[in-house]
């Protein structure tokens, strides 16, 4: 349509139909185009090919923000052995087609986001034998618009959009795996992988593409009617001081994807800004990358890039906990609301009361020190006592994610990163990262999976499962880099455990081996770190009102619960009741742990484990001095262990249901109830130092209680009721907790 002009400020531009289109957050201007395959040349189609780029062929995975994280991490198998094929394959029942690629114009300066310069007034200027309206951002971007005889927008609506490549970028938003089937072809048929910055990835795509090229010449097909089409966006108003274009994408990919195929739960949390609870789950994402505290947990060792969903645990054996579980954190410790931390006897069911949850959000963030009564945010003027988690000041989400990372979110780090378990996995995964010498390309790849390229692991794991179930049987087919890689990592799994276990247990000697996996197959659960979390939160409850305590002290407060369980953990170690076992369902006898589901519903009982371990002498003596009146953290003790009875009883009458069909009801739960003191009286004399007697006088007050609620509330007065039930637990009689916390 038209050349490239006479004198060019920009070297690379696209030219199409250009339009725009407005919404509260702001305009979105855009250029319809394609971009193609075929010889190499000048021209604008053939050189977009080779401009568009995924994201993490634009960032380093070590400099990247969460808070300016895209859509990185990329199914390369599914590329190389699906997309490219369909590209290139002559279709028996009809066209092959693509939807169109959105790639948004965003500024980077040495792979780091940056920002645009001001966008300048429109100016007429002739080129290729035409007038045009145009706009610069400085040396940034330029915008061209074709203009008719009477220097108005000509209605063809004719455009070009020029950009610098050592300012701006391309980068996919939408729309990236049809993107590198393009760039992967492109790449392969010039050989100029090497001279690309996702040269490392060449492994996953070299030896698909040249045998689909292959079979396309035996087709005859013409690889430069291979065409896509593509809609090149950019944010006219997110240049200058102030702008943020790189906040807009990340809207503008979540709006996009939200009404076809939703994101994955893990891609909401690391895009959208529409909630506080994600931005902040994301805080503490970005301090673990920025190093804020050298002795918390290795970036590496938080998932965040899984493409599906595991509600009970990671899925990579590497990593020790994930971007949903730093979400459950959040939802639980910030939003509450307060009674899921106050009341230690109850589960976490049914929808959340929004209010309530976002009146202990500003609770636990302290507004009334953040904000006044109320204040102007841009052209909104927002109340204090109304902000929430979908309701928040856009201007001011810096100032509650700061102070919200220097609080909870410290000491959520804190509990993950320094308790014995966690702090040994961590150590663990660092020694594999120093002695990992990266010598060949599948290595390489291996390495990545584990320690950077995000999605690198499922792309190895899904060609690794295709190789199997294509190539197996057949002894000629050779192994490729990638299955190789994977190869590797089963390899690496191994030396990490071997690492692991001698950090957790101070020996790696066989014996030790299985305990240690088995320990941590319940402590790196989403139950038992959530129930962590929600300890911490539970015991806040009962320390923050006190006129010494403040918000700014929980991060001591945390690094005081972390003193108060590593002592636990330090008892008796390398004997028979070793501490650091005491969570184990297997490998130790008498476990306490007898959940039978590890979801994250089942945190509300593995807070009781975790405030059992609080509650032994030595770890009584790390945190007492928070807690001026004892008798109130006995009673949550007492409560949440009362808890975990009544689970395990109907468990236990659950199993005697199935065992003896036809017996009486009352008389299995008696049995039920029998089996389940039984157990927990033993498991708390073995591995938590509760004397039995205690536990008798415990569970006789307890069953009093119980049985004094019961007739109660048959009475027709419930505040007689209440009165009774209340003056039973005032008169608990000795060899209550609180008399062994004192001792």
């Amino acid at each position: 349509m038209f050349g490239s002009g006479t004198k060019l400020v920009f070297r690379d531009y696209v030219q199409g139909t250009w339009g725009k289109f407005s919404t509260p957050a702001g305009q979105v201007d855009y250029i319809m185009t394609k971009a193609r395959l075929g010889e190499d040349s000048d021209d604008p189609e053939r050189q977009l090919t080779k401009s568009l780029a995924p994201v993490r062929e634009v960032m380093e995975a070590e400099d990247l923000d969460f808070n300016q994280l895209l859509q990185r991490d990329l199914d390369d198998h599914r590329v190389a052995v699906k997309l490219i094929p369909y590209l290139l394959r002559q279709q028996m029942t009809g066209p092959a087609f693509f939807p169109p690629v959105v790639a948004v114009l965003l500024p980077f300066r040495s792979k780091r986001p940056s920002a645009f310069p001001e966008l300048g007034p429109a100016t007429e200027v002739e080129d290729d034998h035409a007038r045009w309206q145009q706009e610069d951002a400085g040396s940034s971007f330029r915008v061209q618009r074709l203009l008719d005889d009477n220097s108005r927008l000509h209605p063809a609506s004719v455009g070009k959009l020029w950009w610098n490549k050592t300012e701006s970028q391309l980068v996919v938003l939408d729309g990236q795996h049809r993107a590198m089937a393009l760039l992967a072809i492109e790449r392969t048929m010039t050989s100029s992988w090497q001279n690309s910055s996702g040269a490392r990835f060449r492994s996953f795509y070299e030896h698909q593409v040249k045998q689909a090229l292959q079979d396309a010449t035996a087709d005859h097909m013409d690889l430069s009617k291979i065409e896509v089409p593509v809609t090149v966006c950019w944010f006219p108003g997110e240049t200058g001081d102030g702008a943020n274009p790189h906040k807009a994408a990340r809207k503008l990919f979540v709006d996009v994807n939200k009404e076809a195929r939703p994101p994955s739960d893990s891609r909401i949390i690391l895009l959208s800004d529409a909630e506080l609870g994600n931005i902040l789950a994301r805080r503490m994402l970005s301090d673990l990358r920025n190093g804020i505290d050298q002795e918390f947990l290795p970036l590496y060792a938080v998932e965040y890039d899984n493409p599906e969903v595991n509600s009970n645990r990671p899925a990579r054996w590497s990593v020790l906990t994930n971007i949903h579980l730093l979400k459950l954190a959040v939802d639980r410790c910030v939003f509450g609301p307060s009674r899921h931390l106050q009341n230690v006897s109850a589960t976490v069911l049914g929808r959340p009361n929004l209010t309530e949850q976002d009146t202990h959000m500003r609770k636990q963030l302290d507004m009334t020190s953040l904000f006044p009564d109320e204040f102007d945010d841009g052209a909104i003027t927002y109340r204090r006592d109304k902000i929430g988690n979908t309701e928040f000041p856009q201007g001011q989400v810096s100032k509650i994610a700061d102070r919200f990372a220097a609080t909870w979110g410290q000491a959520i780090l804190t509990l993950l990163s320094k308790t014995a378990p966690y702090a040994a996995h961590g150590r663990a995964l660092t020694k594999l990262k120093e002695e990992w010498h990266v010598d060949d390309t599948w290595l390489r790849l291996a390495h990545d999976a584990i320690f950077g390229g995000v999605g690198v692991y499922w792309t190895l794991k899904d060609s690794h499962e295709h190789f199997q179930e294509k190539y197996s049987r057949d002894k000629s087919t050779s192994k490729s880099d990638v299955v190789r890689a994977w190869d590797a990592l089963k390899g690496r799994e191994a030396n990490f455990e071997i690492h692991r276990t001698a950090e957790f247990l101070n020996s790696a000697k066989p014996g030790n081996l299985k305990p240690a996996k088995a320990a941590f197959a319940v402590f790196n659960t989403h139950a038992c770190q959530l129930g962590l979390a929600m300890t911490l939160g539970s015991l806040w409850e009962l320390v923050r009102d006190r006129d010494d305590v403040g918000l700014d002290d929980l991060p001591r407060f945390a690094n005081d619960l972390v003193s108060g369980l590593n002592a636990f953990f330090a008892q008796e170690n390398g004997k028979a009741r070793d501490r650091r076992l005491a969570f184990n369902k297997s490998e130790v006898s008498s476990p306490i742990n007898q959940i039978a589901s590890m979801e994250s519903s089942q945190s509300v009982y593995f807070r009781y484990f975790w405030l059992q371990a609080l509650a032994t002498p030595v770890a009584w003596e790390k945190v007492s001095r928070w807690f001026s009146e004892p008798s109130s953290f006995a009673d949550m003790v007492e409560d949440a262990r009362g808890f975990y009875l009544k689970l395990c009883t109907e468990q236990q009458l659950k199993a005697l249901k199935q065992s003896r069909p036809g017996t009486a009801e009352t008389r299995l739960r008696e049995d039920a109830a029998q089996a389940a003191n039984k157990f927990l009286k033993r498991a708390l004399r073995d591995w938590f130092y509760v004397p039995d007697e205690q536990y008798d006088e415990w569970s006789a007050a307890s069953s009093e209680r119980t049985k004094t609620t019961d007739e109660d509330s048959q009475s027709s007065s419930e505040a007689d009721a209440g009165s009774d039930a209340d003056g039973d637990v005032d008169n608990d009689p000795i060899g209550r907790l609180e008399d062994l916390l004192e001792d």
